[in-house]
């Protein structure tokens, strides 16, 4: 437990406490979203002291050398001066192209923005200086331009900004994509298994194009589910990828089916699905995206399946708004 100067004024520690906790707690305005160390948003500046390793996982050599540091894993155990770091300076101007509603849920949107990207990474898409939330891409880089699946949060700061002002013209800043839960086509032969929740469809969606255009010849198994069946979507284009792919295949899941005019979702419990359908995983490739504790649950039964642990790629969402 140590102090903080943070742009001149001191606040004081208490046990337990991130860096981040504590200048939220007094009032400061500091940009945040997942609060785990992945999205980059609460970066900030060391200017004096140390910071305990767990606050540098994660990020580049370079970043390293600008001293920066992540403000929502850092504990620290003496005083520290820090100071406000914008990390929109290393990003780039995205230009809205176009956005839609997928469903009640999941709006869709479109930007022309130069970063490089792999299918399945993820990137911070900032309203403001203080407002960024960290979206995975559900496009391809052979697609003409980046989209996302944001899903909408009730009062969400971002996803309703998104939803009622953003339009097609305007302009928001994105950063470099980041993240290792992408394809390689060193893989080709190798059975892909794909599972998850929510808009952990947008990355793996994405995955599934991506390994068909690298030539992969293996079985893509490709599994979303939800807990009622209205909270599916982008049901068409995945029955597209099945038609005209024979090694892949698309299941939907939902523990309760509300709607009688649904197609193609079946009802069952996803654990369980996967469980009964790969009941030996040794030789798969594991992608798993969704919820943060559907990820670590999904996971842990993957292992027990067999699953070599360097053979698991995940994405983990953590609530936002």
């Amino acid at each position: 437990m140590g102090n903080i100067i943070y742009n001149n004024s001191s606040f004081t520690v208490a046990a337990g406490e991130s860096v981040l906790d504590t200048l939220l707690k007094a009032g400061v305005q500091v940009p945040f979203s997942c609060r785990a160390g992945v999205c980059q948003s609460c970066v900030m500046v060391l200017k004096q002291g140390a910071v305990p390793p767990r606050a540098l996982e994660g990020l580049s050599q370079a970043q390293r050398e600008q001293q920066l540091f992540l403000s929502c894993c850092c504990y620290p155990e003496q005083a520290i001066q820090v100071e406000h770091y914008d990390p929109r300076a290393s990003g780039v101007k995205a230009l809205v192209v176009a956005k839609q509603q997928l469903s009640r849920t999941v709006l869709e949107l479109t930007l022309d923005a130069p970063i490089a990207y792999q299918a399945g990474q993820h990137t911070n898409l900032w309203r403001s200086e203080s407002i960024a939330r960290c979206y995975s891409i559900a496009s391809t880089p052979e697609d003409p331009h980046l989209s996302f699946h944001i899903a909408l949060q009730k009062g969400g700061q971002f996803s309703q900004w998104a939803l009622t002002s953003l339009q097609p013209g305007d302009t928001l800043t994105i950063q470099q994509a980041r993240g290792e839960c992408y394809y390689r086509s060193e893989h080709a032969g190798q059975p892909l298994l794909l599972v998850g929740t929510g808009t952990g469809l947008a990355p793996l969606q994405a995955i599934v194009r991506a390994a068909i255009a690298a030539g992969h010849w293996g079985e893509i198994t490709l599994i979303i589910g939800a807990r009622n069946s209205d909270e599916l979507y982008f049901s068409e284009p995945l029955r597209q990828l099945e038609r005209q792919h024979s090694n892949v295949t698309c299941t939907q899941l939902a523990q309760q089916i509300d709607n009688s005019d649904v197609k193609n979702v079946r009802q069952a419990d996803i654990y369980q699905y996967v469980k009964h359908h790969f009941p030996d995983l040794n030789s798969h490739l594991v992608y798993l995206c969704g919820a943060d504790t559907f990820v670590s649950k999904l996971r842990k039964q993957c292992f027990f399946a067999g699953v070599k642990p360097r053979n698991v790629y995940t994405d983990a969402f953590l609530p936002a708004s």
